[in-house]
């Protein structure tokens, strides 16, 4: 009898080991699964979030072109007439590829439409980077006089040549000539993907080789750096383009007319503050106030809003002054929103339509990883505030090259935006 209550008590203690190594290992077993969820989470982040709730002390800051709208093709023909007014000499090229005027009584000539598109596809290089030149389009004034003169070099063997690639990026065959000496075989205009991987060096040589020549009254001649002219040329096209509209994105009235979100556009250069406004007037009606102000009282405007409630939409326009850059002016809202002495936690939100600038941003946002935090990369600016900064760089701009969204989606303070992520953050419930 002893015996049986001996092999009893020791069964129980057996079962009692076993349910406590089987328990064990189920915890093992969910710590692991939760450990490689979050790990593969965080290596690639999810494009769609859960409905969520946000305070009204969020800020959304966007760029326009881009983000909300493509500015590409107003650029192009932007540059076009530029590139034209800086060098005269370009009009003989023009004449000699047998394209008409530009600018026409019946509108902007159709000669001219392989050069938008092309100038549009190469947007990816020339309205990619956070100095003020590339916002304003200096490099695309200097793509322009290099696509000319390329094109000379095919003597108008692929004009009027169909197909995806030719039909877009040459001129058609009314407006090909055989005037001039014959280009030595072999030669031909530089692809758009050769132009792509070859860009900075061929910005060098394009503005070393097409200064700017000038004849004072003397009869001397005179060459000097065309970059000046190019930036003066640019800011009058941009005060004269008053009839022209930003192409708005579908959802961007959606976004912009929201009166819960606290909302903030910078603006890539000073000259184009005319027609941003006229653009946001015929996209929103009288529904949203306007307010305009430079990034040193930026802060100070959007705490005044927030106060008041006053639902307006704010516009940072960059000093022209000191050439400031964009991630300068995102710098200073970030960094003066992170200095409050208060309790209140503060998410900020930047959709830029130029890797760059986002990149440039990660130098002020500090060296810790960022966190996961509903699937998406946020960045605590300093330990001892509730500030965070959420970088976006919107998948749908036409100035991003898909190699940019790979790097963007690599690197871990950047998150990749769709269309459906911006709406579903947007609209999210305020309380």
């Amino acid at each position: 009898q002893q015996s049986k209550t001996t092999l009893s008590s020791d069964m129980k203690a057996f079962q009692k080991a076993s349910a406590t190594i089987f328990a064990a290992a189920v915890l093992l077993l969910a710590l692991t699964s939760a450990t490689v969820s979050a790990f593969v989470s965080f290596a690639a982040p999810q494009r769609h979030m859960p409905t969520m709730l946000f305070q009204t002390s969020d800020l959304y800051i966007y760029s326009i072109d881009g983000t909300l709208a493509s500015m590409s093709e107003f650029k192009s023909k932007i540059a076009i007439r530029a590139a034209l007014k800086i060098w005269p000499s370009l009009l003989s090229v023009v004449e000699e590829l047998g394209m008409k005027p530009f600018d026409t009584s019946d509108g902007i000539s159709d000669d001219y439409s392989w050069l938008i598109q092309k100038l549009g596809a190469l947007s990816s290089i020339t309205q990619q980077g956070d100095s003020p030149d590339v916002m304003l389009g200096v490099d695309e004034v200097l793509l322009t006089r290099l696509l000319l003169e390329e094109q000379l070099l095919d003597d108008g063997r692929s004009s009027g040549r169909g197909g995806k690639y030719g039909g877009k990026f040459h001129p058609g065959k009314s407006t090909s000539s055989s005037v001039g000496e014959k280009s030595k075989v072999g030669s031909r205009p530089l692809t758009v993907g050769e132009i792509y991987a070859n860009w900075a060096e061929l910005r060098y040589v394009t503005h070393n080789k097409y200064p700017l020549i000038k004849q004072n009254k003397d009869g001397k001649v005179t060459m000097s750096d065309p970059l000046p002219e190019i930036r003066r040329v640019l800011c009058q096209l941009y005060s004269q383009a008053d009839h022209e509209t930003a192409n708005w994105y579908p959802f961007a009235s959606d976004i912009l007319g929201n009166k819960n979100s606290n909302n903030v556009l910078l603006l890539g250069n000073e000259a184009s503050l005319d027609l941003v406004l006229s653009s946001l007037q015929q996209l929103l009606g009288d529904t949203m106030q306007l307010s305009v102000t430079d990034s040193t009282r930026a802060w100070k405007k959007i705490k005044q809003q927030q106060v008041e409630d006053a639902h307006s939409l704010l516009i940072v326009v960059p000093d022209s002054s000191v050439e400031e850059p964009q991630s300068d002016l995102i710098q200073r809202i970030i960094t003066s929103a992170a200095s409050e002495q208060d309790s209140v936690n503060r998410n900020i939100y930047v959709a830029h339509g130029s890797l760059d600038v986002l990149k440039k941003c990660k130098d002020f946002l500090g060296e810790d990883p960022p966190i996961l935090s509903n699937g998406l990369r946020k960045c605590i600016v300093a330990s001892d505030t509730k500030t965070s900064a959420t970088l976006f760089l919107p998948s749908w701009a036409k100035n991003v090259h898909p190699t940019q969204l790979n790097d963007a989606e690599m690197d871990p303070w950047l998150n990749i935006a769709s269309e459906e992520l911006l709406e579903e953050l947007t609209s999210a419930v305020i309380v």
